[in-house]
């Protein structure tokens, strides 16, 4: 099956890792989506046809415990690696921090998205339990759906709609995970209607890009985990550019007001939409997606890790490439370069260069969420960067703790750091994909891993210094 565009995600039923496809309708009358969840991605486009895209995957049951025995019978019936968070919480160096106090208390995090799981509360309660976490406090705040509509029931038979609270339970369990004591908001866009293969119309973008407003200009919570992307090419880039606009303003004044915005770059690798195009006969087109691409939005990109029972490197973490799909990167067409990207204007030119900072994406390394379906929990691998992303805002969470505020923007102290300051570089890999070159990983910034990974043990402190 040729890769799709998903993002993180789960594995579908004929073993392939499910990922959320990106929002592209290809070429003439296929480059048309826009909006794409990155691990569950969801899409719109323009046109009678302007679709949207949520995360579509399906499960294979691993089993009910979080587990090293769990994790083996993961193994086994995926065919692929499968990683838990309590060892992602030990490669990040999150455990250690979280055993010194440093585990998110004080702080709000949040994740936006569309539909959401009527059983997040008690899988996430679960998940926590398993893992030994702190009793997770949750609350789920609704937006209604546009121009007055009806919000649809929640259909556990509609695919689409699955996808959706797969994306839901990973963001919040992902947060959970790295920053346990912290109060957890999901922001659940409401909709009249989800195709059972995922498609959402235009005005599913609408309706997200006027929450997240609501959210940034009224709730601002210390930390916001975006993990769907919108291609900024394509039939689809005059309403991309048009939300885009209207949000610039009010996401720099949301970093001034001390609210961290964190964005999946998508799994599609250097040309959003690249499944879909390949699909059709279409010839990929390289270029980013927003809101990664804004330039107060950390994009976090995806990596592929090989670790021990206990979490620890068994070799050095590369770019992500696999049957899975690949990280978003490249150079945005509408968002000039930052300043803070000055010193490597020699990679990104006169524009945003997208990824920033990459976690833990690979099919090969996907990770185990407990995940409620049709009565049933079990622990279903998910991957993509909509795991990342979470995966980065719940450490940024620790960061704000120990300032005792918000921390706004942390780009301008990602480039700055090195190897002390918490930023590990990634020198190998590619994020080609089907008919795109791509880009490679190298020595510093590149538009393949961005600056690299990251080191919490350290980076959490570099972020917030002693005053």
């Amino acid at each position: 099956m040729p890769r799709t565009t998903r993002s993180a995600t789960t594995r579908t039923r004929d073993g392939e890792p499910g990922r959320a496809r990106t929002p592209l309708r290809l070429a003439a009358a296929l480059l048309a989506s826009l909006l794409a969840l990155t691990g569950c991605q969801t899409v719109a486009g323009s046109e009678a046809a302007k679709r949207a895209r949520a995360a579509m995957a399906t499960t294979p049951e691993p089993g009910a415990t979080a587990t090293a025995e769990a994790r083996r019978a993961c193994v086994r019936a995926t065919g692929t690696g499968c990683y838990t968070f309590t060892q992602l919480r030990g490669l990040y160096g999150t455990k250690t921090l979280n055993d010194g106090g440093n585990d998110g208390a004080g702080t709000t995090v949040a994740a936006l998205g569309v539909v959401g799981s009527p059983h997040l509360a008690a899988d996430l309660r679960h998940f926590s339990h398993a893992l030994g976490l702190p009793a997770p406090r949750l609350k789920v705040v609704r937006h209604q759906p546009p121009h007055g509509a009806k919000a649809a029931p929640f259909d556990e038979d509609n695919a689409g709609m699955l996808a959706t609270a797969r994306e839901a339970t990973l963001d919040m369990e992902a947060l959970h995970a790295m920053a346990p004591r912290a109060a957890l908001v999901y922001h659940q866009v409401d909709l009249p209607g989800v195709d059972a293969d995922g498609v959402l119309d235009a005005r599913a973008a609408e309706a997200l890009a006027a929450a997240m407003r609501t959210v940034l200009t009224e709730q601002r919570p210390d930390v916001l985990s975006l993990s769907f992307v919108m291609s900024e090419r394509g039939d689809s880039a005059d309403q991309v550019a048009a939300l885009a606009r209207g949000l610039r303003p009010v996401l720099a004044e949301a970093a001034r007001a001390g609210t961290t915005v964190v964005a999946a770059s998508g799994d599609d690798g250097a040309s959003p939409g690249s499944a879909q195009a390949a699909q059709l006969g279409a010839k990929p087109v390289r270029g980013v997606a927003w809101p990664a691409s804004d330039p107060s939005v950390t994009a976090v990109g995806g990596t592929r890790v090989t670790l021990d029972e206990a979490g620890h490197r068994r070799c050095a973490d590369t770019v992500w490439n696999d049957k899975g799909g690949a990280p978003g990167g490249g150079t945005s067409v509408l968002m000039r370069r930052p300043r803070y990207q000055d010193g490597v204007r020699d990679v990104t030119g006169a524009a945003r260069g997208v990824p920033d900072i990459s976690l833990s994406a690979s099919a090969a390394g996907s990770t185990m969420v407990w995940f409620t379906h049709a009565g049933r929990g079990a622990w279903v691998p998910m991957l993509g960067t909509s795991l990342a992303a979470p995966l980065f805002g719940g450490i940024v969470a620790l960061a704000a703790q120990r300032a005792g505020h918000g921390l706004g923007a942390v780009n301008p102290a990602l480039y700055r750091l090195g190897r002390d300051g918490g930023v590990r570089d990634i020198t190998t890999g590619d994020n080609a994909t089907e008919g795109t070159s791509g880009y490679r990983a190298g020595r510093g910034y590149d538009l393949a891993s961005g600056l690299g990974t990251v080191d919490a043990g350290k980076l959490v402190p570099a972020l917030a210094p002693p005053e």
